[in-house]
């Protein structure tokens, strides 16, 4: 699946991140660092400069884009325009500030010896092109880049009923054939499945299609 494909992007349970192709098949990451699963090299929040370059989305408050090289051109666009009127001392501050449990001290530091410079209050327009790469390179090392795990949910096509009490049994998914309801529902929690585990008013687990799938949202028409 090409990450070109990807068109929509949002946050889900337990810090994953949903992403939506064209034809509404999803990818999902988990683990790792929200750089990584947000396509996000520089931790951009989802605001103007993201939007404007390419943000499918956001999740857990950053953008999210449709590949590295699409977020880097985002960070770029950011730093070269969004705070070339500010130092590098101020524009840590706003970048990464104090209330979002970030250093800023810290974070500074470490960008001034990445990019040879020693005056905090050297102004971002005034950086070369090599201090300005420095730049670059530095933030997204420090925010970091630890690859998680990615999940290709998998479509039911059919379903099997019981003839006397039409219920369904079994789900026939793509690329495993077909599997009883107790397997379904546990492959659909984690992730494996493209459904979502829902309980009747009798208590009864279920798979029903995600609402953006299916207007009945109910699986039963398969059957």
């Amino acid at each position: 699946m090409s990450s070109d494909q990807y068109v929509k992007a949002r946050g889900g349970p337990n810090n994953i991140t949903i992403y939506y192709t064209s034809d509404n098949r999803l990818m999902i990451r988990s683990g790792g660092t929200w750089t990584w699963r947000n396509n996000n090299p520089g931790n951009m929040e989802h605001g103007n400069y993201s939007k404007n370059n390419g943000c499918i989305g956001y999740s857990g408050g950053f953008a999210v884009f449709p590949t590295p090289e699409q977020g880097e051109i985002a960070l770029r666009d950011l730093l070269k325009n969004g705070y070339k009127g500010s130092s590098l001392q101020n524009m840590i501050k706003r970048y990464a500030p104090k209330k979002d449990k970030n250093s800023p001290q810290k974070y500074l530091k470490f960008i001034l010896s990445k990019i040879g410079v020693k005056n905090p209050k050297t102004m971002v327009r005034d950086l070369d092109s090599k201090q300005f790469e420095g730049l670059v390179t530095a933030i997204k090392k420090f925010e970091g880049w630890e690859i998680g795990h990615i999940n290709l949910p998998l479509r039911i096509t059919k379903v099997l009923k019981d003839p006397k009490k039409k219920v369904i049994v079994a789900y026939y998914v793509e690329k495993m054939g077909w599997i009883e309801k107790d397997q379904a529902i546990a492959l659909s929690e984690n992730h494996k499945i493209d459904g979502v585990v829902a309980r009747s008013s009798t208590g009864s687990l279920y798979i029903r299609t995600r609402h953006d799938v299916m207007i009945t949202n109910n699986l039963g028409v398969l059957g």
